[in-house]
């Protein structure tokens, strides 16, 4: 999933004028998140706060917008029932931002600091825009206007997404600008590794695709995959975060095996899974433990991989069980903040 920022960053190379629609508040039953976050130029849309006549609203103002009055900044609240005719029910604070191709310095600090996973809040007022990192302090604006942003808002009393007040008065968005989606490290390039790959560039996962040949990984991937040949990737299993998760499933049992068992060397494993029936996670079981490995250890990697039901073993059919796997598992975390004991089993063999 490409991050919005990064999109906006490429649109203003390009000579574009966008506008940003972003969910602000919400009270209620709403079709989107607070964050949720929509571009709006020329020739065509990035994202969505949710469809519907919400969405039509505020694309409407947004191109009025894009029109009339380039560097606005504006919010409005929406009653959807009455005010929309939505059957949600729930009320929708929505924030407008214009970016032109002046912005473009500003916002490829804003990605580059994204790109390297160093938090950051974005100010936004009227025609003033400031980045600081978590501290307050300054890292780039534009025009004195944004830099005097800092100055009135103090960034650190604030969650991930407030709209605030200037000490003049002016509504400020103040947004944390931090990278949630999850670092997955993909072990294998074969047909059901591109599978993978192809329902992953729509989901919030930062992918590192790995393989031992060369020649099998794409030239051109989505933004959201960095390819990475090795002829020994098991020996690049120490250079994932902590936070990193594995899926196993390159074309060689031995090299699997050994990425294995450099898995279970990590002290953290948030999820590792195997490709590969029962009868080859309890061989792999047992040749482990003859490594050092108990049978306990040898739990913390889910194999057979997907969630169960799906029975089809062509690869978009295991990819579409897995991809659910993963989304499962991501949505348990954020709700727990910690691992669940174990891991539903899928069942390919």
């Amino acid at each position: 999933m490409t991050h919005w920022l990064e999109t906006l960053e490429q649109l203003l190379r390009e000579g574009e004028q966008v506008v940003r629609i972003v969910v602000s508040a919400t009270r209620g039953s709403a079709p989107r998140e607070v964050g949720a976050t929509m571009l709006i130029h020329r020739h065509g849309t990035f994202g969505t706060i949710g469809g519907g006549h919400l969405e039509y609203t505020a694309i409407d103002l947004a191109q009025r917008l894009l029109r009339i009055d380039h560097g606005a900044s504006q919010q409005e609240r929406f009653v959807l029932s009455s005010a929309l005719g939505q059957c949600c029910g729930g009320i929708v604070n929505l924030w407008w931002d214009s970016f032109g191709p002046e912005d473009c310095a500003w916002v490829r600090t804003a990605a580059e600091r994204l790109s390297v996973q160093k938090p950051a809040y974005l100010l936004s007022g009227r025609g003033s825009r400031a980045l600081v990192d978590t501290d307050s302090r300054l890292l780039a604006a534009t025009g004195e206007a944004g830099a005097a942003l800092v100055a009135h808002v103090n960034t650190t009393a604030f969650d991930s997404l407030t709209v605030a007040q200037s000490a003049e008065g002016e509504k400020v968005l103040v947004q944390l600008l931090d990278d949630a989606r999850t670092p997955l490290w993909l072990f294998g390039a074969g047909h059901v590794g591109k599978a993978l790959l192809y329902q992953l560039r729509f989901l919030p996962f930062r992918v590192t695709w790995v393989d031992s040949r060369q020649d099998y990984l794409p030239a051109r991937l989505p933004p959201n995959v960095r390819p990475l040949w090795c002829e020994n990737p098991a020996s690049l299993v120490r250079s994932a975060p902590d936070d990193a998760w594995f899926l196993v499933l390159t074309h060689d049992h031995e090299q699997d095996f050994r990425i294995c068992h450099a898995l279970l060397q990590r002290p953290r494993l948030d999820f590792a899974g195997l490709i590969g029936s029962r009868a080859k996670a309890t061989r792999f079981a047992q040749r482990l433990a003859r490594l050092g490995h108990g049978r306990r250890d040898f739990d913390r990697i889910t194999c057979p991989i997907g969630i169960p039901g799906i029975r089809g073993k062509e690869p978009a059919m295991i990819a579409a069980a897995v991809t659910a796997q993963l989304l499962q598992q991501r949505e348990w975390l954020i709700a727990h903040d910690a691992p669940p004991f174990s891991f539903a089993q899928g069942s390919q063999g």
